[in-house]
């Protein structure tokens, strides 16, 4: 079985690439997940909501709805169209093919979330399974417009072919994510010890921290698409004989 080159180096390249394809795209949606962000600490100021880390967390995840929605996927299903150009995503009508099943994708997205969730509840690695076996069901909808089963299992098959590459080139990518992030935090911190609301809301440094956090989110982001794309093909070659 071969598999198009796609190590982190690789995946990060070609998450820089595409993003210089659509510049103006990938700054707005960054732009977008920098704004929404700030509706968190917005919204605890205009309800009188407790300054707690939970309540922080749910606004924030609420906030970024409309760009895990409809923004990300979008972009996704139109970088797929224009690279891969395959019969389920044209590039003549990819737009279509994504009014048609961002709904489902996102929705398929949400039920994997909730069953890793309740995997990593039960002493962590259930959760980690699922995720490494299920973890391209949202884009086998989004792309390939397969039902949420056929997806899961597409998912679970080229998982079952390609788990090792899958892994390791995730396990970089992800490693140098949250170094990246983690540090990005500190910086932030150093700046801003304890933000309030308000200061969250206001403060320079918390919205740079912002901006610069979602450009790393979406190159993370594009990195794994590249990485489906590499092993993609392996679904596509005849099983060898037993």
């Amino acid at each position: 079985m071969s598999i198009a080159p796609s190590g982190p180096f690789q995946a990060l390249c070609a998450s820089l690439k595409q993003q210089w394809r659509h510049p103006y795209l990938a700054l707005g949606i960054v732009a977008l997940g920098t704004l929404l962000a700030a509706l968190s600490p917005l919204l605890q100021i205009r309800l009188g909501l407790p300054d707690e880390l939970i309540t922080e967390s749910a606004l924030g995840f609420a906030a970024m709805i409309p760009l895990e929605l409809y923004f990300m996927p979008r972009f996704l299903a139109r970088l797929d169209a224009e690279i891969a150009n395959r019969p389920e995503n044209p590039a003549d009508h990819w737009q279509e093919r994504f009014e048609e099943r961002y709904l489902k994708a996102f929705g398929t997205r949400m039920l994997l979330l909730l069953a890793v969730g309740i995997g990593l509840a039960l002493f962590i690695v259930p959760g980690l399974v699922i995720l490494l076996a299920f973890g391209w069901a949202p884009l086998r909808v989004l792309l390939r417009g397969e039902s949420l089963a056929n997806a899961l299992r597409s998912s679970l098959a080229l998982m079952a072919k390609t788990w090792r590459h899958v892994l390791s080139t995730a396990l970089v990518l992800l490693g140098g994510y949250l170094l990246l992030v983690m540090g990005l935090g500190w910086c932030v911190l150093r700046l801003v010890s304890d933000p309030s609301p308000w200061q969250r809301l206001t403060h320079p440094a918390i919205w740079g921290g912002r901006f610069l956090s979602g450009l790393l989110e979406l190159t993370l982001s594009l990195s794994f698409f590249t990485l489906y794309s590499a092993v993609e093909p392996a679904l596509d070659e005849p099983k060898e004989p037993a």
